[in-house]
């Protein structure tokens, strides 16, 4: 089935970070995605790129430094904060951005984000979504998918031409 490909391939970019599958929703929300902005984790990205002696000057490869930072930092979260996200969200945000005031408001947002991955993190037999690692890939790679019809269309002028043609019948 097309579904258990997807989920190889998740096992191969989980495999290749090093990095569970359940703590790639996390890792999506640190990179920045449609629920939590990349700007209000800026300083966050800047310290952890800081730690690692990179400087963000070359942006050719802030994105791969960035994914490998944010990834070792989930990686040296305690062992029980990671089986339990969403209770240990707090924690992690106080580590993210230690200088917040706005900590109640920052808890809901990453709330908010994880749960747009409860589906696609549930069994293969319980979901017909596609896997959370289809999602990391395009944030990672930050390609926004083209829609079918209009690519289709613009593809051969020669069917848009007939198409106008029997409009105007």
């Amino acid at each position: 089935s097309t579904q258990s490909g997807h989920y190889s391939r998740g096992e191969k970019i989980s495999s290749s970070l090093d990095l569970p599958l359940s703590l790639f929703p996390l890792l999506s929300c640190l990179l920045g995605n449609d629920v939590v902005n990349y700007e209000v984790l800026e300083e966050f990205h800047k310290r952890l790129l800081a730690q690692n002696g990179e400087s963000s000057d070359e942006k050719k490869k802030e994105g791969i430094q960035l994914v490998t930072a944010v990834t070792d930092f989930l990686k040296n979260l305690e062992e029980d904060v990671k089986e339990d996200i969403t209770a240990n969200i707090g924690a992690i945000i106080k580590q993210v951005l230690p200088e917040s005031d706005n900590c109640a408001q920052l808890e809901a947002l990453f709330l908010s984000g994880l749960e747009q991955y409860k589906e696609s993190t549930a069994p293969p037999d319980a979901a017909d979504e596609t896997p959370t690692t289809a999602v990391t890939v395009t944030v990672i790679e930050k390609e926004k998918p083209k829609p079918k019809e209009k690519a289709e269309k613009e593809s051969d002028p020669a069917d848009l031409e007939e198409e106008e043609a029997e409009t105007e019948e």
